[in-house]
């Protein structure tokens, strides 16, 4: 019997009760036993990627116009707000991985929580624009990314090495549905009650959600006296008497040991190329399809269209990686956004608007497979460090793509050359991801082959 329950079958009480069979009552304490603990680990992340992905990435939107009515600045101002704050976890994406890998995701998430929550009801009490960027970015920002999606993906791929695409498909499809469920609440209290209110709500959504979320956070299955995947490793390559292929083979490379290969540098150019045109997309989404002729209204259920179709392509891509090649899915998945924007380009058909938030969806759903590579690559042991190293070139694209597109669109009143550059940058992107491969590992390291 696995040691891996969340609630060890010895602390569940058997309850007698009229209105529960037997059968019930074995179930309830048997259910932890089966359930290796590191989908526990999932669960955990998701609910703590929900809340915070949920408010701090999908639903700045909904603050935006009263925040630039009350505070009395300009469009650009509050854009800035958003630019700094991706800019920001770029620039301190080593650190925080380097703690992550020190400290473990727990404490990580503890701290970014704590500093997110308080930051977001402090800024209720503010009435400048310069007091309300220093607490946004340097106090809720830097907890958001030192605390949420870093240590969450670093915790998830401790504890699993062949389910990995299907673990970081979930959290991230949970950080899709949380801004389904947050941007929806919070717009209703912000209009009801202004957005100082809402402000409030979402910290305290935060501080109760997040922080008991993370204590049951264990660093690895080897604290638990488990292995990942819950199943023993094989001890040599001579025990395999299946193929089994590389995503499954485990080694882990140290911080310098990795950056010295040509893998990890091609796989963060990739990968920043990638988030570069993405994240672009899904900023500019509406202004693209009012540019195509499609009305604003209708324009806001399309980008409803592409958060719930992103979900259900995170959870299908992450399924398929554990299955076949990551790298071939991750340069197949660009594909259909290239077509989409060359279809804007060329066609006007409406079709084309409908089919383009779908088409980015597609790629979307490869962010799980991005992430997951790093750890296929790299092993365990410094994964929170590798992923912050590329998080700094990840920020700067991600502060700059959305901004080259507006620029373009002001002084041409057209978001070709922006279709066309993006389209070039992601088939760049797409052929890099094709002639990715799995890394020797190096001299006196042997692989891991899990059973």
């Amino acid at each position: 019997m696995l040691k891996s329950a969340l609630y060890p079958r010895k602390i569940i009480p058997v309850v007698k009760s009229k209105f529960l069979s037997y059968k019930v009552i074995r179930f309830c304490n048997s259910v932890g036993s089966r359930v290796f603990y590191g989908w526990w680990i999932v669960v955990l992340g998701s609910l703590i990627q929900a809340v915070g992905g949920g408010i701090l990435y999908h639903s700045f939107t909904v603050f935006f116009l009263p925040l630039k009515r009350d505070l009395g600045v300009s469009m650009a101002a509050v854009s800035l707000l958003y630019g700094a704050s991706r800019l920001e976890g770029g620039a301190e994406g080593p650190i925080v991985g380097h703690l992550i890998d020190r400290f473990g995701s727990r404490v990580m998430v503890i701290i970014g929580a704590s500093l997110t929550g308080i930051g977001l009801i402090l800024l209720s009490t503010v009435h400048s624009y310069l007091t309300f960027f220093l607490v946004y970015v340097f106090i809720v920002s830097l907890g958001f990314n030192a605390g949420f999606f870093h240590p969450v993906s670093a915790a998830v791929n401790n504890w699993f090495i062949r389910r990995r695409g299907v673990g970081f498909a979930i959290i991230i499809a949970a950080a899709n549905i949380g801004g389904m469920v947050m941007a929806p609440l919070l717009s209703y209290i912000i209009l009801n009650s202004g957005w100082r209110t809402g402000a409030v709500t979402a910290g305290l959504i935060i501080l109760m959600v997040a922080l008991p979320a993370a204590l049951p956070i264990h660093r690895s299955p080897e604290t638990r006296g488990l292995y990942p995947d819950g199943r023993p490793p094989w001890r040599n390559q001579a025990d395999v008497s299946r193929p089994i292929s590389q995503a499954a083979r485990e080694v882990d490379f140290s911080v310098k040991e990795a950056l010295r290969t040509f893998n990890y540098w091609l796989l963060a150019l990739s990968v920043t190329l990638r988030i570069l045109v993405t994240v672009a997309l899904s900023t500019h989404l509406v202004p693209i399809l009012v540019w195509k002729g499609m009305g604003e209204a209708t324009s806001a259920y399309l980008v409803s269209l592409l958060a719930f179709s992103t979900i259900v392509t995170s959870l299908a891509m992450g399924w398929m990686g554990d299955r076949w090649n990551k790298v071939f899915l991750c340069s197949a998945g660009i594909v259909p956004t290239v077509v989409g924007m060359l279809g804007l380009m060329l066609s006007q058909a409406t079709a084309t608007l409908y089919v383009f938030p779908v088409a980015v969806a597609i790629t979307m759903g490869t962010i799980p497979l991005n992430w997951a590579l790093i750890g296929d690559f790299f092993g365990r042991r410094s994964y929170a460090t590798l992923r912050g190293i590329m998080g700094v070139g990840n920020g700067i694209a991600t502060f700059l793509s959305p901004i080259y597109a507006g620029w373009v669109f002001d002084r041409t009143g057209s978001y070709d050359i922006v279709l066309l550059t993006f389209s070039i940058i992601l088939t760049i992107a797409a052929s890099l991801f094709a002639v990715l491969r799995h890394p020797s590992p190096p001299k006196g390291k042997r692989e891991i082959f899990p059973a």
